[in-house]
């Protein structure tokens, strides 16, 4: 049996609504989450420890809960997993690739066992969409992530919708929370995303499953606006007598108009791993930049690099190496480089990386089909 662990559940949600994870908007005032909800930055000798990582070289995984715990126990060599999923309504787009780095990343740091679930039974609640529907976006899906690194042998992918472990564990958490717990959380809801809550609850508590190995460490790498999940998956696993759930919080990834986070509901201002150069090469050249309203403004006093989508691309994406992405925002903000001449040079980036990706995706595709008919 756990300890009561007091506030390190990450406690209850206090009044108002603050974060939607089904909404594309993004919070106007990210320092006011970790002070409201109890969000830890992540310190400095995790960062050193893992400064090879973009990850936490570029302060892009910025926040935590329990991280530690999970870490010493892995250190310990003791078993560990990582949890992660994905709503199967479309192809990878950044945002899908950005949770995927960093499965990949504690997998092949710590010998973690991932767990990854296809979420068909939200995408037909929140999306509409039929599970025939969803199992080909899945193979899709897979194919992208064993692109990006993922060793298949040392995971276990699912459909939500063909796992009945989760549906079962679904409706037993279902009397562990009230409408009123929902409400304060979620706001007001259809019932079918509530539903759809209980059974990512059950994704998060699969790894502690019996059939599993029973209770361990889990971490679930999410984006800030996944928080309201995590602190939910907190409390029932102390009701249930579980591990508490660790999470790590990773910064948004900007669309490319610059005004909210990347999501599949504006495919104009965003990049699916799957796109032409001809669509990629065009949506780059329309994207937001930090530029000023003319040429010499912007030579005498520099780009607004913070606000530019183009450098999110090159800080969170594109840019591998560090010290040239230093140097491109140097060129910026003392108006040594223009715009144009920056977007030239990350449609390049870009084109590049997208080009091998598809190339090894499509190389994929019949294993993850495979992995997809092992649950027909």
């Amino acid at each position: 049996m756990t300890k009561e662990p007091g506030n390190s559940r990450g406690g209850e949600t206090g009044k108002g609504i603050e974060i939607d994870p089904w909404s594309s908007d993004m919070p106007a005032d990210v320092e006011k989450l970790f002070e409201k909800f109890g969000l830890e930055k992540i310190p400095a000798s995790v960062r050193k420890r893992f400064s090879s990582s973009h990850l936490f070289s570029r302060n892009i995984i910025i926040a935590h809960r329990d991280f530690a715990k999970w870490m010493k126990a892995a250190d310990a060599k003791k078993e560990v997993a990582v949890l992660s999923g994905i709503k199967p309504s479309g192809d990878f787009h950044l945002g899908s690739k950005q949770t995927a780095e960093e499965i990949i990343f504690f997998q092949k740091q710590f010998g973690a066992k991932v767990y990854y679930a296809i979420a068909d039974l939200e995408a037909n609640a929140d999306n509409g969409l039929s599970l025939e529907e969803c199992r080909k976006n899945a193979v899709s899906n897979v194919a992208d992530l064993l692109a990006l690194g993922l060793d298949e042998k040392n995971a276990y992918i699912y459909r939500q919708s063909k796992e009945n472990r989760v549906m079962n564990k679904a409706f037993l958490l279902s009397k562990r929370v009230t409408r009123a717990t929902f409400e304060a959380i979620y706001g007001d809801k259809p019932v079918s995303l509530q539903m759809s809550v209980l059974v990512q609850m059950a994704d998060i508590f699969l790894p502690q499953h019996e059939d599993f190995g029973g209770p361990k460490e889990v971490l679930v790498p999410v984006g800030l606006d996944q928080d309201p999940h995590i602190r939910l998956s907190r409390d029932l696993a102390f009701k249930e007598r579980l591990v508490l759930p660790s999470a790590t919080y990773h910064k948004f990834v900007k669309n490319l108009k610059g005004e909210a986070k990347m999501s599949k509901r504006d495919p104009d201002s965003m990049l699916w791993l799957s796109e032409s150069a001809q669509s990629v090469e065009g949506k780059l050249k329309r994207a937001i930049t930090g530029g000023r309203d003319t040429a010499d403004e912007q030579r005498k006093l520099g780009g607004r690099v913070d606000e530019c989508a183009i450098f999110d691309l090159c800080k969170m994406h594109f840019e591998a190496d560090d010290k040239s992405l230093a140097f491109r925002r140097e060129r910026c903000v003392k108006g040594k480089m223009l715009c144009g001449e920056c977007k030239k040079e990350v449609i390049e980036l870009a084109l590049k990386w997208l080009g091998k990706h598809q190339e090894t995706r499509e190389k994929m595709l019949k294993r993850a089909e495979k992995i997809i008919a092992a649950q027909d």
